[in-house]
C-alpha cells in the first residue's frame, strides 16, 4: 500500500468500473433480472461509502505498524467484498 490517497483512488476506480459493468448488464439483460442488478449496484455504492468512511477515520496514534495493518485489513476487506459482488452479478445471468 503506497498511500491512503492511492487506496481511496483504487476504491473509487474499482467501484466505478464495477458499476459500469452492472449498467452494461442492465442494458442487455431481461426485465426480470433488472431488479437484482439494481440491488447489486446499490450494495456496491454502499460498500464504496463504507470503505471511504473507514479510510477517513484514522485509528489512534499508537504506532506506524498498527496503522499499516489497519489500512491493509481495510484494503483486503474491500477487495474480497468487490469480488463477492462480481460473483453475485454474474450469478444473476444464470
Amino acid at each position: 500500500m503506497a498511500s491512503i490517497r492511492d487506496l481511496k483512488k483504487d476504491v473509487k476506480y474499482l467501484t466505478a468500473h464495477f458499476i459500469n459493468e452492472c449498467y452494461t448488464e442492465l442494458t442487455f439483460s431481461i426485465v426480470l433480472d433488472q431488479e437484482n442488478t439494481i440491488d447489486v449496484i446499490s450494495d456496491a455504492l454502499g460498500l464504496r461509502n463504507e470503505i471511504i468512511s473507514k479510510l477517513n477515520a484514522r485509528p489512534s496514534k499508537e504506532s506506524h505498524k498498527t496503522d499499516k495493518s489497519y489500512y491493509n485489513s481495510i484494503a483486503e476487506d474491500f477487495y474480497h467484498q468487490i469480488i463477492e459482488l462480481t460473483e453475485r452479478l454474474h450469478s444473476i445471468k444464470d
